[in-house]
């Protein structure tokens, strides 16, 4: 047996939405025998200046920070009142992921071979050919499946006479979220899971330029036979290119026009298993190993066990859960984020005699059984999914800072730490708060009308805290609201000396206009 290894970044964003109205904020500060009174105060003053309290409605916001050495609560604004999270609700999925699995596990993706016929078996593993693991490990997307094509040669298989099985029921049936948004059809940040993943469930589609006024060239990763793609795309200025998909059908349609080489924002497929096993397929048949029988999907796994018998098995491929935790946190990536919440769900349930197949219904009541254990209070949060595109999710930023004081003494806590997004460096604030690079691990979120930024900040004495600032309810920009959040975590990084805040963007004005959901800001997956 072959075993390839891949290990990466793993990042996660969480999604917010939209709370009517504007809730009445409530002030909390904390008193201790060890405090002091006026720097707290002027703690207050300038947090509040810097969230510019009371002066952004219809939006609000949630609000806390704690001292990580004494457990003082240092601020706080509506902190049990329930927000839309965004991506910060993938901080509850991935620490209890970790705390349950712990950071030596990983996910594995076999081939093997039972008589005539090949087998691909899955586990639920999101980062098989994943376009930044295998960077980071000097391949592509296409390297595991040419690994795998020369394993199988080098066992003296050039030929498979019988069919290709796939197996992809470790998670259940339902591969979209039903309260995701089918505007998102196709979208990147929306894509299905299951059983059996391969490059996030997406296509990556480069253009390149012929002659003005004539269609573009355009190439696909990975090659499989069961993508249609229309183009209309020409050679020459003009919109930026775009690609759409249909409802239920691989069938893409690019348009616009571009005068250079273009990698475009990864596309969702609607069918993992089946797109895992098209991959594979076409692949192999490149390297002259062609396949006789059918493509069919397995009711079972080979021999009745996720983990196929030894002697069967000629490749396997693992992702490790700090690589995939990293991709949740750094990157957001939101595939990641719901396959660690079903594989949670699943093996939670199984600890507990229940034998399912992952779903996020098991993955929402392990991930709660995690925080009520560690004595967080789960009275007002509402977890719907794993990666938070769901906009009825629902966290308080005491869940989510209370989240932050327990994995900062957790056995995992620097697994946990690293994964983190980190200011002026790298994943989803690498481009913020460069002024305190290195200073701030945290987690990003947004979607339309919902802004949050929660995470550990070092101040100038070396005291670390943690703080959630979420923003709910506003329309048009979310500029002004990351900007104030940015300022507010400049002023814990400083104190208790007090200090000068940049402008915020101007907020806009209040509209009646139903704001559009929107996916985090976060990078693409293609060519990143």
């Amino acid at each position: 047996m072959t075993s390839f290894r891949r290990s990466g970044v793993v990042a996660a964003g969480l999604i917010f939405g939209v709370v009517a109205g504007c809730a009445s904020h409530r002030k909390t500060l904390a008193t201790s025998t060890s405090a002091d009174p006026v720097a707290d105060a002027a703690l207050v003053q300038q947090l509040d200046q810097a969230l510019a309290r009371g002066q952004t409605k219809p939006a609000h916001y949630g609000a806390r920070v704690i001292d990580l050495k004494t457990g003082r609560q240092l601020y706080a604004v509506d902190p049990d009142e329930p927000l839309m999270p965004a991506s910060n609700g993938k901080l509850a999925t991935g620490s209890a992921t970790l705390d349950f699995f712990g950071s030596k596990a990983t996910f594995k993706t076999y081939l093997a071979i039972d008589g005539d016929d090949l087998w691909l078996i899955g586990t639920g593993d999101p980062g098989i050919g994943d376009s930044r693991l295998a960077k980071k490990d000097g391949g592509t997307t296409m390297t595991v499946l040419d690994e795998w094509a020369d394993a199988l040669k080098a066992k003296g298989i050039t030929a498979i006479k019988g069919n290709l099985y796939y197996y992809d029921r470790a998670f259940d049936d339902q591969w979209i979220h039903p309260s995701w948004s089918k505007d998102f059809a196709g979208d990147w940040y929306a894509a299905p899971i299951s059983g059996l993943n391969f490059n996030t469930n997406c296509i990556d589609i480069t253009l390149t330029p012929t002659t003005e006024g004539q269609p573009v060239e355009y190439s696909f990763v990975p090659p499989v036979k069961d993508v249609q793609i229309i183009n209309k795309c020409v050679t020459g200025s003009g919109e930026a290119p775009d690609a759409t998909r249909e409802q239920d059908k691989n069938v893409f349609t690019i348009k616009g026009a571009t005068t250079h080489p273009t990698t475009m924002k990864s596309k969702a497929i609607t069918n993992p298993g089946a797109f895992f096993a098209d991959a594979l397929r076409t692949n192999l048949e490149a390297k002259g190993i062609k396949i006789a029988g059918k493509t069919i999907r397995a009711d079972k796994p080979l021999g009745g066990q996720p983990e196929p018998p030894a002697e069967k098995v000629v490749a396997t491929h693992e992702t490790s859960l700090p690589d995939a935790l990293s991709r949740v946190n750094k990157q957001s990536q939101n595939n990641f984020a719901e396959a660690l919440c079903k594989m949670l769900g699943r093996a939670y349930r199984q600890k507990n005699g229940i034998e399912q197949p992952g779903s996020w219904q098991a993955g929402a009541e392990a991930t709660r059984a995690f925080l009520e254990r560690n004595h967080i209070d789960t009275s007002k949060i509402v977890i719907v999914d794993g990666s938070g595109l769901s906009r009825d999710n629902r966290v308080t930023t005491r869940m989510i800072t209370d989240l932050f004081a327990v994995m900062w003494k957790h056995p995992e806590h620097q697994t946990f730490f690293d994964s983190l997004t980190i200011s002026g460096e790298d994943g989803t604030i690498g481009n913020r708060l460069k002024d305190l690079k290195g200073r701030v691990h945290g987690k990003t979120g947004f979607i339309g009308g919902v802004r949050s930024l929660s995470g550990y900040v070092k101040n100038d004495d070396g005291r670390w805290m943690a703080f959630s600032f979420i923003f709910n309810g506003f329309s048009g920009s979310e500029k002004p609201y990351e900007d104030m959040q940015d300022n507010a975590v400049r002023v814990l990084a400083h104190w208790p000396k007090l200090i000068d805040l940049p402008p915020a963007a101007k907020v806009a004005p209040p509209t009646t206009r139903r704001t559009r959901s929107r996916p985090p800001t976060q990078p693409t997956i293609a060519g990143d």
